[in-house]
C-alpha cells in the first residue's frame, strides 16, 4: 500500500493547455516572405510546439519559429484550428 505523500501524481496536460501564456514569453512566427507574426506558445516539446496565432496558417506551411535566448527553429504546420497551429521541426535542421 502507498502512501498518500509518496504516490506519484500524473501531469493533466488539459490543465497545461488552459493556462494562459505569460504576455512576456517572446516568441513570434516568421513566414517565408519574411512576415513576422506574433503568437502565444502553448506547447514545446522535442519534436514540435503548439501556439495560438490570430493569422491563419496553411497545412504544410513551412515556419521559422524564433524564441527569446533560444534561437531560430526551422518548422513546418502540421495542423491549424481556429486559433491553434500545431508544428513539428524540421529534423535537418542544424544547429
Amino acid at each position: 500500500m502507498l502512501l498518500p505523500e509518496l504516490a506519484m501524481t500524473k501531469h493533466d496536460s488539459n490543465l497545461t493547455l488552459d493556462q494562459r501564456a505569460q504576455e512576456d514569453t517572446r516568441v513570434r512566427v516568421e513566414r517565408r516572405d519574411g512576415t513576422e507574426v506574433p503568437v502565444k506558445l502553448r506547447l514545446l516539446g522535442y519534436d514540435g510546439c503548439e501556439f495560438e496565432a490570430r493569422t491563419r496558417f496553411a497545412v504544410g506551411e513551412q515556419i521559422s519559429i524564433h524564441i527569446y535566448r533560444m534561437g531560430l527553429i526551422r518548422a513546418r504546420v502540421i495542423s491549424c484550428s481556429r486559433r491553434v497551429v500545431e508544428a513539428e521541426f524540421v529534423k535537418d535542421c542544424p544547429v
